[in-house]
């Protein structure tokens, strides 16, 4: 940058936008009453392009937007002069995640800075639901949508310690870039039967969480085999038994007659 009388005052931190929500991208000058001539410029680097998302022309007052940043760029005009020519950036979506540069020229000064915007998603509320028996457990299910980036996906006990059990987790990407997530796992017959499923959004440092109690009645006893070998010898029993009945009734019937 050139050195002149104004100098931009870099932001300490990466500056984190929720999706859906708006953000501003800082930008301020040193000194008061500048002039309000100055020219400043929003270009946003991706990958191997930039787009000059917005500008303001002091001199001829034009204000010009990229389409893709159309209707959502804003600058605080009437906070020009005390050097403020940061940009309020409104519905914020996943694509608008990356570096901005603030550059601003005054005659012959000139002084940029880089901006580095993160962008995420806080996610839903998580749900558990009971999916199947498998084996000899159960199959829980927990989904949540809304997420980005792709959350962090715990199974806990009782104690809050992670399941010994391994889930299957997958997430799906919607075609607006968020993640919807599904996680499953089977817990055994004679675990921790308190379940809770936890999903962490490692950049706010929050999360969702579900929590379930399972009754030991859920549990099947007995292996599939077993059950079906009681069903057929209880069957077989009762078969014999209303035969025997049968037989006794009509043997009775004819001793009595004769």
């Amino acid at each position: 940058p050139h050195t002149g009388q104004f100098k931009i005052i870099p932001p300490q931190n990466p500056v984190i936008a929720i999706v859906g929500e708006s953000v501003v991208l800082p930008c301020q000058l040193t000194g008061q009453n500048n002039p309000e001539t100055i020219t400043v410029q929003w270009i946003l680097s991706r990958h191997s392009e930039k787009l000059d998302v917005s500008s303001y022309d002091g001199v001829t007052k034009e204000e010009r937007q990229d389409e893709r940043y159309q209707g959502r760029t804003q600058f605080f005009h009437t906070e020009f002069q005390a050097g403020n020519v940061s940009l309020n950036l409104k519905d914020v979506i996943v694509s608008d995640k990356g570096k901005y540069t603030c550059s601003v020229s005054l005659e012959t000064w000139y002084d940029e800075v880089v901006v580095e915007l993160d962008v995420t998603a806080r996610g839903g509320e998580s749900s558990i639901f009971m999916e199947d028996y498998a084996d000899q457990g159960i199959g829980l299910t927990c989904r949540s949508e809304g997420w980005f980036p792709e959350p962090q996906v715990l199974w806990l006990d009782s104690k809050g310690q992670k399941r010994t059990e391994n889930p299957t987790t997958s997430n799906t990407k919607t075609p607006a870039g968020i993640y919807n997530i599904e996680s499953a796992i089977n817990i055994e017959p004679g675990s921790d039967n308190e379940v809770s499923c936890k999903i962490i959004n490692n950049i706010l440092k929050t999360a969702s969480e579900s929590r379930v109690l399972i009754s030991d009645v859920f549990f099947p006893t007995t292996s599939p085999w077993m059950t079906a070998f009681l069903i057929i010898l209880f069957l077989s029993i009762a078969l014999i038994a209303a035969v025997g009945y049968k037989l006794k009734s009509k043997y009775f019937f004819v001793c009595f007659f004769q």
